[in-house]
């Protein structure tokens, strides 16, 4: 039984780790480039993206015990998860382009498959239960992986390299 019990604590250990891994690199992709973007549409994608990784960072915070579990600050971030993902494909309707919007041509030509991974990425916002650590632990993995699934997907990764 002794041995067992340390199985289920590592293995949990391990889970918090590779979310706070996979949750490092989605954060990482989200950082604009050095070039101003004056786009006003191209602006509003990049806010609610900072927005959707403000809210995640928040829970994956508590989760990872860099903050305290607060129910109400969870329950916040939850609502802007929910309000954002729903605005999706509103903000990415229109097809724009610059340099460090980091969106793919593919959002505007597999548009349908770009909505249903957005709607995929609310019901996951919705079904974030911010009421406990626990069902924070359970709920908050699988929005990750629906972010992180359409951002393989439909968002190109910054260069690191530019310098200016």
């Amino acid at each position: 039984m002794f041995k067992h019990s340390w199985r289920i604590v590592l293995s949990r250990q391990g889970a918090v780790c590779i979310f706070c891994l996979s949750f490092g690199v989605l954060g990482a992709e989200l950082t604009a480039g050095s070039a101003v973007i004056t786009d006003k549409h191209i602006q509003a994608r990049l806010t609610l993206m900072r927005a959707q990784k403000d809210a995640l960072l928040t829970l994956s915070d508590m989760v990872a015990g860099r903050r305290v579990f607060e129910p109400k600050t969870a329950r916040a971030a939850r609502r802007v998860l929910m309000e954002n993902t729903r605005r999706i494909p509103k903000v990415f309707a229109r097809q724009r382009m610059a340099v460090n919007s980091h969106a793919r041509p593919e959002i505007w030509t597999r548009w349908q498959d770009f909505e249903a991974r957005a709607s995929k990425a609310r019901q996951a916002a919705k079904q974030i239960s911010a009421r406990s650590m626990k069902g924070l632990r359970r709920s908050l993995p699988p929005l990750v992986e629906t972010c992180h699934s359409c951002h393989q997907s439909y968002r190109t990764t910054p260069n690191r390299a530019i310098t200016h």
